[in-house]
């Protein structure tokens, strides 16, 4: 999984020979900053991205300081950059490092959340690498919508008969933009979904199981194990230690 973090410089502070290790991916959320680039300096405003391999640079903060977002991926490999690139902001990558930098601030947030949105950035900045700097089709939305509204799994082929395209360019698509499979971002979505309902602790574990979207509580069992590292009813305890049983209601 990518590593975020969200962290705040204070007002004209100055790194002298600032050193990342491996791939890295840094975005402005509030104020600025200013890097030297070769003889020149870069300015980064909020909502611009720079994306680098290893490096080690010099950094001047803005008077008001910064909050800075980075990304640090795990398998991305940049066999396209030789030296950081510096993407200017654009409305689709602003609203996608606000997301990121709001799921990080939110500790109610889910790692698999933040994981998820860190994973779209990376896919976004990657794609302007390439130069492919279209926007979104008007239909990746739609399906984005269905597939947060859906009460169960949807087959790729449904979605795509709902927004006409094909499903082999739908798919393509989705992993262009979103840098994860369509089964992929579902999953994580019922897991989201799941762990909102189990820490509001309503529920029965099988009803929750299936609001969620999963087969039956056994799935989501299994599934909630291998995110999280608990079992349902042990996420569920460790919000109410003084409550035993299953989740049943009393």
């Amino acid at each position: 999984m990518p590593l975020a973090h969200a962290f705040q410089i204070p007002a004209r502070h100055r790194f002298r020979r600032h050193e990342h290790e491996g791939v890295h991916l840094c975005a402005v959320l509030r104020g600025s900053f200013a890097e030297r680039d070769g003889r020149g300096w870069t300015r980064m405003d909020a909502g611009a991205v720079r994306i680098s391999r290893a490096a080690r640079h010099d950094i001047d903060f803005g008077p008001e300081g910064a909050w800075c977002l980075v990304v640090q991926p795990d398998d991305v490999e940049l066999p396209r950059l030789p030296k950081p690139r510096f993407l200017d902001r654009d409305s689709f990558l602003s609203t996608l490092v606000d997301r990121l930098g709001a799921a990080l601030r939110d500790e109610a947030a889910t790692a698999l959340r933040v994981d998820t949105l860190a994973t779209e950035l990376i896919a976004q900045v990657l794609r302007r690498i390439d130069g492919r700097v279209s926007s979104a089709p008007a239909w990746l939305g739609r399906v984005a919508e269905m597939l947060n509204d859906a009460p169960a799994p949807l087959p790729v082929s449904a979605i795509a008969g709902e927004v006409g395209v094909h499903r082999v360019h739908l798919a393509r698509v989705f992993r262009d933009h979103f840098g994860l499979s369509v089964s992929e971002y579902a999953h994580r979505l019922r897991l989201d979904r799941a762990r909102q309902l189990l820490m509001r602790g309503r529920e029965p574990l099988a009803e929750v199981a299936a609001i969620a979207g999963f087969s039956d509580q056994s799935h989501m069992t299994r599934a909630v194990r291998a995110a999280f590292g608990t079992t349902p009813g042990g996420m569920r305890g460790a919000l109410h230690p003084f409550k035993t049983g299953s989740g049943r209601r009393r």
